[in-house]
């Protein structure tokens, strides 16, 4: 570069020094100025004229012009930008060749669609789920070739992530998870995963767990009642009596799981329905609840203080029964997992977003954070211990979480360690109804 810039410094020296003595010899300055300018810029002229040509033919460098000085440090500027530019097409062309490579072996079909929705790119994976051809498709629009109406909503939905379940087109039998993700300029990238497997391993640990729940009942009633019989026995033998008394507490309690799989097994048959319910007045059946509770004293409730907070003009759209097993989960929860003296705290009311709100808030030993997100789990427990200890079941958060999936609401756990938990079960406002009448604020005594 120096070598360069010196050699065109040279040049443009020597055309002065060669005015300076030109004017002193002969005496025509202006003479001398023009002539020597005039060679000057007429070279640089020819110069350009040549670097013109060699761009415009695609600057080969093969007939790359041969010049010196600036002109020669130009051309080797541009030599160097196009090998650099040359080698970065190679590397873009590796990737994408490795991208397609990788997008076309995916098992999942996946199409990418254009802003509007037209096929730009599909895998071969794509034409066995969805029936697109990747070769002969691109630039048609999806919605000719899958006329699914789910499919056609997930395409018109202006979410930037979503997902819905539709049988094949090529395949009946067989079930998609389609799920849109919308990138860069109004690009959507689409794909399909077959989960018919899945489904039938659901379906069929459902009919497990319905058939099985059913079929136990019977044996199991026959054995609470005799260990009922033997447990009220005044002339069983003291040694035998903690032995039968433990047996008919298990027997019992075995029989509250196999309730509760049955209504868990009933509420994924259900599944969602915005239209099914009937509407409930809930300030009165929660008064109603505590009220039970308070008759109800068992050695492991202890003794609690429930504070009741509803808003009697609240109403909500759901089934009785369904709405009473989740209030009495919620609740009973929070009576089981507190210490004795506990206040419990039980509030009805409409959030400010419109859904109707039940809120079950305890203070007692509180949950760890890392356990939050599986307490509805079946069968979890953060505590073992202390879950055997008050007999829990492990379903009762399950089918709270179920309940409030098949009305399209949502269950909300925040809990602390030593301070408490506070659980909020929230229905949309399509389902709740509000009528005139006045909030009350009722305090219900110890148990």
């Amino acid at each position: 570069m120096n070598t360069a810039w010196s050699v065109e410094f040279s040049r443009l020296l020597i055309t002065l020094v060669s005015t300076v003595i030109f004017g002193l010899v002969s005496g025509y300055w202006t003479v001398s100025v023009v002539i020597h300018s005039c060679l000057y810029i007429g070279w640089n002229v020819i110069q350009l004229r040549s670097f013109e040509r060699w761009i415009r033919n695609g600057a080969p460098s093969s007939s790359a012009p041969d010049a010196s000085g600036i002109w020669e440090l130009i051309v080797q500027h541009i030599y160097r930008s196009q090998k650099s530019n040359k080698d970065r097409k190679k590397h873009l062309s590796k990737l994408a060749s490795h991208y397609h490579a990788v997008m076309s072996a995916l098992p999942d079909a996946t199409v990418v669609l254009n802003e509007n929705l037209e096929i730009e790119w599909a895998n071969k994976t794509s034409q066995d789920l969805l029936g697109v051809k990747p070769n002969s498709d691109v630039g048609h629009k999806l919605s000719n070739i899958v006329r699914d109406g789910a499919m056609l909503a997930l395409l018109d939905s202006r979410d930037v992530k979503d997902e819905v379940e539709i049988p094949s087109p090529v395949d009946q039998l067989k079930t998609l998870m389609v799920t849109k993700i919308q990138y860069g300029e109004d690009k959507t990238l689409l794909t399909a995963r077959d989960i018919s497997q899945r489904i039938a391993l659901q379906k069929l640990r459902k009919a497990f767990i319905a058939n099985a729940s059913h079929e136990l009942r019977t044996p199991l009633t026959v054995i609470s009642g005799y260990l009922e019989m033997l447990d009220g026995d005044e002339e069983l033998p003291p040694s035998m009596s903690k032995i039968v008394n433990n047996a008919h507490v298990q027997a019992l309690r075995m029989d509250q799981i196999l309730n509760d799989l049955l209504i868990l097994s009933k509420l994924e048959e259900k599944g969602y329905s915005e239209d099914r319910g009937d509407t409930v007045d809930v300030p009165v059946m929660l008064k109603s609840l505590v009220s039970d509770f308070q008759k109800t004293k068992t050695k492991a409730k202890g003794t609690h203080e429930i504070k009741l907070t509803v808003q009697d003009d609240l109403l909500v759209k759901v089934v009785e029964a369904e709405f009473y097993s989740l209030c009495q989960n919620l609740l009973s929860n929070a009576v089981k997992y507190s210490p004795e003296g506990a206040v419990i705290k039980v509030c009805w009311s409409l959030s400010d977003d419109g859904n109707a709100c039940l809120k079950v808030v305890d203070n007692g030993e509180g949950i760890a954070r890392e356990h939050l997100s599986r307490l509805t789990e079946r069968f979890f427990r953060a505590n073992v211990n202390r879950t055997r200890k008050v007999n829990g079941t492990g379903l009762g958060l399950s089918i709270v979480k179920h309940i409030m999936e098949n009305y399209g609401g949502y269950l909300d756990i925040q809990s602390e360690l030593t301070i408490g938990s506070t659980f909020t079960a929230c229905f949309p406002g399509y389902r709740t109804q509000v009528i005139e009448s006045k909030k009350t604020q009722q305090a219900i005594p110890p148990l």
